[in-house]
């Protein structure tokens, strides 16, 4: 098998796990998200440059939505 199927399949496992396991929804994009950057980091030599690019976006919007969770309960917790 090649290392760039092995990176996609790294990924795959991930996210099932992750959505498997995770108690909430917030807990899932946080997962997610670790395992969409440790992707891009390792694959990075391996993948091609479109797959790289639409994980970078899907990165990015989990960013935002991981930015729109801490806001939250950084306002829960001031509240």
């Amino acid at each position: 098998m090649a290392m760039r199927e092995n990176v996609v399949l790294f990924l795959a496992l991930w996210i099932v796990l992750s959505a498997l396991l995770s108690p909430s929804t917030e807990i899932f994009l946080t997962v997610a998200l670790i395992g969409i950057l440790i992707t891009l980091e390792i694959g990075e030599f391996y993948l091609p440059r479109d797959v790289k690019d639409s994980l970078k976006f899907s990165a990015y919007l989990l960013l935002l939505a991981f930015a729109f969770i801490v806001a939250r309960k950084v306002y829960e917790v001031i509240k």
